[in-house]
This record gives structure tokens, sequence and C-alpha cells, in this order.
């Protein structure tokens, strides 16, 4: 598979659940994360190009914010390891410049960045 990234991968050991704002159903946890997308384990298959608009829960309260809400797309979806779960790539569609502010000093916060 050809590596699209532009920014490096950070791995995130923190608990960081993706819910569903159309449905509430919580979609997965991010497993990395970056300024441009995420990495998300999940419980079923989904369609690549299907757009989302997801609620991150952030793990510490940053700028008096306990989450974050993304428009994204799904750009890969594949079976785990183990099979009971999917790895799902999303690109961020619209991160709005205070959003990606925010999105910086959580990976800061968790150190998931330099």
């Amino acid at each position: 598979m050809r590596e699209h990234r532009r920014r490096p991968r950070k791995n995130t050991p923190h608990h960081v659940k993706v819910i569903d704002q159309e449905t509430g159903k919580v979609m997965g946890r991010v497993v990395d994360i970056t300024a441009d997308g995420m990495m998300v384990i999940c419980h079923e298959h989904l369609s690549i190009g299907r757009k989302f608009h997801f609620r991150i829960v952030l793990p510490v309260i940053v700028q008096d914010r306990s989450h974050l809400e993304i428009h994204c797309e799904a750009v890969y979806c594949n079976q785990d390891p183990n099979p009971s779960f999917f790895k799902a790539g999303f690109r961020f569609l619209n991160l709005p410049g205070e959003d990606g502010f925010l999105l910086e000093d959580v990976m800061h916060k968790l150190n998931l960045v330099g």
C-alpha cells in the first residue's frame, strides 16, 4: 500500500472514543492521529469515500473543551488481525483553524507530538 500521509503518525495510548454525530453510536477508538487525519479501530466495515461527522471525546480537557467535532472521509478500511475489528483511516475535511489548534494542543498535552 502506498503511503499518502504527509505528517508523521502518532500512536495514542489513551482511550479516545469516536462518536458518529448522526447516529450517536460509538464508532470506535482512535489508534493514531495527525493534524490531517486519524486511524480508528471499529467494529464494522466502512465504505471508502463515505463522509462522517464525528465527535472525538478528548481524554483531557483542553481550552475548556472535552470534545472536538470533525467532518471526515473514510479513505481505507481493512480487517484487523483480530477478526472482530476493522482499521479505518479518515481524512479530515474541514478542520476549522480554531479546532486545528485545539487538536494540536491536545496532541502536545498527550505527548503525541514533539
